[in-house]
C-alpha cells in the first residue's frame, strides 16, 4: 500500500471526512468515509461538483466557509471552521473543519484539502476520539477540548506552542488560564449564550500567553452531548489572529484621525464611544458624551477663507485638548463640529456635565487673532450620558447633537442636557428630513401653480409656483409643513434647484402646446442669495429649456435681502443682468426699509396676507397697505397683494391702485393641466355687479405692420382692450368710434409726425394719455409736445418690453387718477 494510500485508510479509520478540491472549488476527491456520510457510493457520483452542493451548507455558513477556502488556496493559510452539512437523504451533521494546502502528487489538481471530523459524534465513540487525538496532534491551529466542568482534557502541540503553555500545565486547568481582561464581558456573555442554546459560537478574545504577552485569537467553540442530550463537553478549534488585527488597528488608526486637527475623526469617535459603552456597562460606570458646534461658522468661513478658517478649527481643537484630561477623547466631527468623551466612575450627574462644558465655553469663547484677524467665536453644546440617555453610540450622539440644537435655538454660546420631551420634536424633525430626502430623490414633489390677475383688466398675468410634497401614504403634504426643516437643514437647496428646473420644464411643454409665454414666479431660500454663481444656476435652467429670461420671476423675502445685504445685492444685480424679474415677498413682515427697497433691482413688491386679511375693517393695516402701494409706485415698482380671498378685498385694493393680487377670490393654486384647461378658456377676473368690466382700451398707431403687430401680441397679454391704427388718419376715425384711454403713436410717420396727431387728440379727447415711440434724435420735438401737454411721456425706440409694460401700466393709473372720478360722476 503506498502512503498516500495508508493515509487515506487512515482518515476513513479515524471517521474523518477529507475532500479536495480544485482552485474553482470543484470536488476532485472523497474519501469512503465522507461519502458514505453524505448519502454516496462512489466518487464519480459527485466528481467535479461544487463543494457547496456536495456539503448543501447552510446558508448563514456557506459564504463564509467557501470564502476561507478560497483564502487558504491562493494564500497557503491555514483555516478552521465549524459548519452543519445535509446529506443527500437528509440527515443534518456538525463537522468541525480543518484546512490547508495539499501538498501531495496532485497538489496541482486538487490544492486545497479540507478535513473534518464529525464532532456530534465524537462523544459516541472513544476509538474515534483516541484516534482524533492523534490527528489533532499535527494540526497547526490550537485544538482544546473541556469537560463538561470547564476543566481542559485536551490540548494539542500547537495549543501549548501559542499560549506558552506546557501539556503538563493546560490539563486539569480551567480556560480561565488565557484570560487577559482584554476581552469584553460582552463577548463571553455571547459565547455561553450561544452555548447554552445549543449552538456553535465563532469569536475573537484577547488573551495573554504564560510570559505575559498579549495576543489575539479567533476561536469556534461547540458543545458536545451524550445521549441523554446533556453537554458532557466543550470543542474548540482557534488560529492566531494577532498580526492581521496589528495591521488593521494600524490601519484603523489612519482611517481614524482628522488629517486637519490630528485629532480622531468620527468614525474613530464612534469606535472609541462603542468601546467605553461596552466597558462602562461591565462595570457600571458612566460616560459624558459631548457636542460642540461652533455658532455662525459658515460666516467665518466666508468672511476669512478657508485657510484662515482652518487654522481656527485647529486652534479651538487645541484649545478643547487642552482644557480636559489626557484620558479624555477630543474629536472633530465634521466641518465645525467637534466631540468629546468623558469616563466617569459612575452614572454621570448633569452638574458634572454642565461644569466641564461651562469650562469648554470659556475655552472657545476667548479671543484669538489669525493674519491680524480679531476674531472672538462662541460655540453650542450638547450633552447626553450613557447609559441615562441611550446605551448605543449612534444613539449618545445623535442625542447630544439633539441637545446643541437646543442650545443653538436658545441663541447660541450656551449649554444643553439631552431632554428626552423636548427631543420628542427634534426626533420628529429628523424622520421628516430623511423622509423630505427620499421624496427628493423619488420624485415625490410636484408643482402647483396659482394665477396671478390685473387689478386693471382682471387678466391673468402671471403664475406663482408651489411646490407641495405627494407622499405615498399621507397624501398632498403642503410646504408649511416641511419647508421650514428644509430651511433650517440646507436642503432647501436641493428642492429650491428642482422647482427652478421643474417649473422652466412646464413652461416649455405650455410653450410646445401652444399657449402664449407667460411670467411664472419661482421662490428660492435666503440661502440660494448666499451663492455668488446663483445667476448661472438661473441661466443654465433657462437655456436648457429654451426659456426667455423675462418669463421667469425669482422670489426673494425681505429676511434674505437682510441677512448679507451686499452678497444679497450682488447676486440680484446678477440675475437683474440675464434678464429675469425680481419680486420681493411678504413686504411688511420684516424690516420694510426703503433704502433697501431701493437699494434693490426689484421688480413687484408683493404685500403680505397678514394685511390683506382684514384691510377692509383694520384701519392699520389698510394705512400700511396704502402706504405700501405709494411708496411702490413712487420707486417705480409694480404691487402685488397676496391672499386675497374675498370681493371686498378685491375692490379694496382696485380702490387705492393695487396693480395685480393672487388667492382664492380668483384660484386656487392649480396642478399644470388644469391651469392649461384655464387659459386656453381666457379665464379671467370680473370685477361685480355693478362695477364696469370693460377692459382698458389702448391705441396704437404705426405705419409700419410689424412694430404693430409686435406691440399688439406684447400688450395684449397684459389683458388691455387692444386697437390698432396704420395711419393718423385710421387713428382718428377708432376715436370717434371708441372709448380710448390711453394711446401710443410712433413719432416718424408720413402725412403727420406723432407729436402732431397727440397735439390734435388732446384738443379733441382731452381725457385720454397720451405717449410717444422715439428715437434720440428726435428728443427736443418731443420734449416740446411734453411741456405744452400734448404728450404725457415720450419712450425710447427700440423699447424694452418689461420697461414698455411698465409704462403701459403707469399710462392706465394716470388714467384712473385724472379721469377715473369723472366716469363714477
Amino acid at each position: 500500500m503506498s502512503g498516500e494510500s495508508a493515509h487515506e485508510a487512515l482518515h476513513d479509520e479515524l471517521g474523518l471526512l477529507v475532500i479536495r478540491v480544485d482552485a474553482q472549488l470543484a470536488v476532485c476527491y472523497v474519501n469512503a468515509f465522507c461519502l458514505r456520510l453524505l448519502g454516496y457510493d462512489r466518487l464519480d457520483q459527485v466528481f467535479q461538483w461544487p463543494l457547496a452542493d456536495l456539503l448543501k451548507l447552510d446558508a448563514t455558513e456557506s459564504q463564509e466557509f467557501l470564502a476561507l477556502v478560497s483564502e487558504v488556496g491562493a494564500y497557503g493559510y491555514l483555516g478552521a471552521l465549524a459548519t452543519t452539512v445535509t446529506a443527500s437523504g437528509g440527515q443534518r451533521f456538525r463537522i468541525s473543519w480543518s484546512l490547508e494546502r495539499h501538498a501531495g502528487s496532485d497538489a496541482i489538481r486538487a490544492p486545497i484539502c479540507v478535513v473534518g471530523a464529525d464532532v456530534t459524534r465524537v462523544h459516541q465513540n472513544m476509538k474515534a476520539a483516541a484516534l482524533f487525538r492523534d490527528v489533532a496532534q499535527h494540526n497547526p491551529l490550537s485544538i482544546i477540548i473541556t469537560d463538561a466542568h470547564l476543566s481542559i482534557v485536551f490540548a494539542n502541540p500547537a495549543a501549548s506552542a501559542i499560549s506558552g503553555y506546557s501539556a503538563e500545565d493546560l490539563i486539569g486547568s480551567s480556560p480561565r488560564l488565557f484570560r487577559s481582561g482584554l476581552t469584553p464581558e460582552a463577548t463571553y456573555r455571547e459565547l455561553w449564550a450561544a452555548l447554552h442554546a445549543g449552538t456553535v459560537w465563532t469569536g475573537e478574545f484577547t488573551n495573554q500567553r504564560k510570559d505575559g504577552a498579549i495576543y489575539r485569537q479567533r476561536m469556534t467553540i461547540s458543545p458536545i452531548v451524550d445521549d441523554q442530550g446533556c453537554v458532557s463537553s466543550y470543542f474548540s478549534i482557534a488560529e492566531e489572529v494577532s498580526k492581521e488585527r496589528e495591521l488593521e488597528d494600524r490601519l484603523e488608526a489612519l482611517t481614524s484621525t482628522d488629517a486637519l486637527t490630528g485629532l480622531h475623526n468620527r468614525a474613530g469617535f464612534m469606535n472609541e464611544l462603542t468601546r467605553l459603552a461596552l466597558l462602562a456597562d461591565d462595570q457600571g460606570t458612566g460616560i459624558s458624551v459631548v457636542h460642540v458646534d461652533i455658532d455662525d461658522f459658515a460666516n467665518v468661513n466666508r468672511l476669512l477663507g478657508h485657510v484662515c478658517a482652518d487654522r481656527l478649527l485647529i486652534e479651538i481643537g487645541r484649545r478643547l485638548g487642552a482644557t480636559v484630561r489626557d484620558a479624555d477623547i477630543v474629536a472633530r466631527l465634521g466641518n465645525d463640529e467637534f466631540g468629546l468623551l468623558f469616563a466617569v466612575p459612575e452614572s454621570p450627574s448633569l452638574d458634572d456635565g454642565l461644569d466641564v462644558s461651562e469650562r469648554l465655553l470659556a475655552a472657545i469663547r476667548a479671543p484669538l487673532t489669525i493674519d491680524d484677524h480679531e476674531l472672538e467665536v462662541s460655540s453650542s453644546i450638547g450633552i447626553a450620558c450613557f447609559p441615562d440617555d441611550g446605551k448605543q453610540a449612534g444613539e449618545l450622539l445623535a442625542r447630544a447633537a439633539s441637545a446643541t440644537q437646543m442650545a443653538k435655538r436658545a441663541g447660541g454660546d450656551s449649554v444643553a442636557h439631552y431632554n428626552a420631551l423636548l427631543a420628542n420634536e427634534d426626533s420628529g424633525r429628523q424622520e421628516l428630513l430623511a423622509a423630505l430626502r427620499q421624496a427628493v430623490a423619488s420624485k415625490q414633489l410636484l408643482l402647483h401653480y396659482q394665477p396671478q390677475v390685473s387689478l386693471q383688466t382682471g387678466a391673468v398675468i402671471g403664475l406663482e409656483a408651489l411646490v407641495r410634497w405627494q407622499h405615498p401614504e399621507k397624501g398632498l403634504i403642503l410646504p408649511g409643513h416641511f419647508i421650514p426643516a428644509a430651511e433650517e437643514s440646507g436642503l432647501i437647496i436641493a428642492i429650491g434647484e428642482w422647482v427652478l428646473a421643474e417649473a422652466c420644464r412646464q413652461m416649455r411643454q405650455w410653450l410646445d402646446a401652444g399657449l402664449p409665454s407667460i411670467k411664472v414666479a419661482v421662490n428660492l431660500s435666503a440661502r440660494h442669495f448666499r451663492f455668488a454663481n446663483l445667476h448661472l444656476t438661473v441661466g443654465d435652467a433657462l437655456a436648457a429649456h429654451r426659456i426667455d429670461a423675462w418669463a421667469l420671476e425669482i422670489e426673494i423675502t425681505e429676511g434674505a435681502m437682510m441677512h448679507d445685504v451686499a452678497v444679497a445685492a450682488s447676486t440680484s444685480q446678477r440675475l437683474k443682468e440675464i434678464g429675469v424679474r425680481l419680486s420681493l415677498d411678504d413686504f411688511g413682515t420684516g424690516y420694510s426699509s426703503l433704502a433697501y427697497l431701493s437699494r434693490f433691482p426689484i421688480d413687484v413688491v408683493k404685500i403680505d396676507q397678514s394685511f390683506v386679511r382684514d384691510v377692509t375693517t383694520n384701519p392699520t393695516n389698510a394705512a400700511i397697505v396704502q402706504a405700501i402701494v405709494a411708496m411702490s409706485h413712487t420707486l417705480g415698482k409694480v404691487t402685488l397683494a397676496e391672499g386675497v380671498e374675498t370681493e371686498e378685498q378685491m375692490q379694496y385694493l382696485r380702490r387705492i391702485d393695487c396693480d395685480e393680487m393672487q388667492g382664492y377670490f380668483f384660484s386656487r393654486p392649480l396642478p399644470a393641466d388644469e391651469i392649461a384647461t384655464l387659459r386656453h378658456r381666457g379665464q379671467r377676473l370680473h370685477f361685480g355687479a355693478g362695477k364696469s368690466d370693460a377692459l382698458p382700451t389702448l391705441l396704437l398707431v404705426d405705419d409700419e405692420p410689424n412694430i404693430l403687430s409686435a406691440l399688439n401680441r406684447l400688450l395684449r397679454r397684459e389683458g388691455y382692450r387692444v386697437l390698432a391704427a396704420g395711419s393718423a388718419e385710421a387713428a382718428f376715425a377708432i376715436l370717434a368710434r371708441e372709448e380710448v384711454e390711453v394711446i401710443l403713436t410712433d413719432q416718424r410717420m408720413p402725412m403727420m409726425t406723432g407729436v402732431e396727431l397727440l397735439a390734435r387728440v388732446k384738443t379733441l379727447y382731452p381725457r385720454t394719455v397720451r405717449l410717444v415711440l422715439s428715437g434720440y434724435s428726435e428728443i427736443s420735438v418731443v420734449t416740446d409736445a411734453i411741456n405744452r401737454g400734448a404728450v404725457y411721456k415720450y419712450l425710447n425706440k427700440p423699447w424694452d418690453d418689461e420697461h414698455l409694460r411698465n409704462e403701459i401700466r403707469d399710462a392706465f393709473r394716470m388714467w384712473k387718477e385724472r379721469f377715473g372720478q369723472e366716469t363714477k360722476d
